[in-house]
């Protein structure tokens, strides 16, 4: 199982590892649920993710939309690169700069310009008019 809950009397520790997506969303949420009944406390060891999903990352925000206090430990690339193209590192990594994040720094045949955005010229494009003669949009 890609994850695993320890409960203890100052709350649980939830262990996340490989890959985890939308099969593993609702019996990570049923496990939270019962994990933190007796406290809202959650510790997460987030050092042997490689790839997280939408799914778990909605999972983690619920659980704190609903009280639970994550208290992440040990986040792998894997882990931060997955909330980064999210767009949500800011909202589990506090104390982090997102400068820390691994980023692209060289252009690749996807992005020839090192990922910075293009300006484009838009061509107006000819529309034939009821007359029959053409004109610019």
């Amino acid at each position: 199982m890609p994850f695993e809950i320890q409960t203890g009397a100052g709350g649980s520790t939830l262990t996340l590892s490989g890959r985890l997506g939308v099969q593993q969303a609702r019996p990570l949420w049923d496990a939270l649920q019962s994990a933190t009944a007796l406290s809202p406390v959650l510790m997460m060891q987030a050092g042997a993710i490689e790839e997280i999903d939408t799914s778990i990352v909605q999972i983690l925000c619920r659980a704190m939309q609903q009280g639970i206090r994550l208290h992440i430990s040990g986040a792998s690339d894997g882990f931060l690169l997955s909330l980064e193209r999210r767009g949500m590192e800011k909202y589990f990594l506090h104390s982090r700069s997102t400068a820390e994040v691994p980023r692209q720094t060289s252009p690749t045949a996807d992005e020839p310009d090192g990922g910075r955005p293009v300006k484009r010229r838009s061509q107006g494009m000819s529309k034939t008019s009821s007359s029959g003669r053409s004109r610019r949009a």
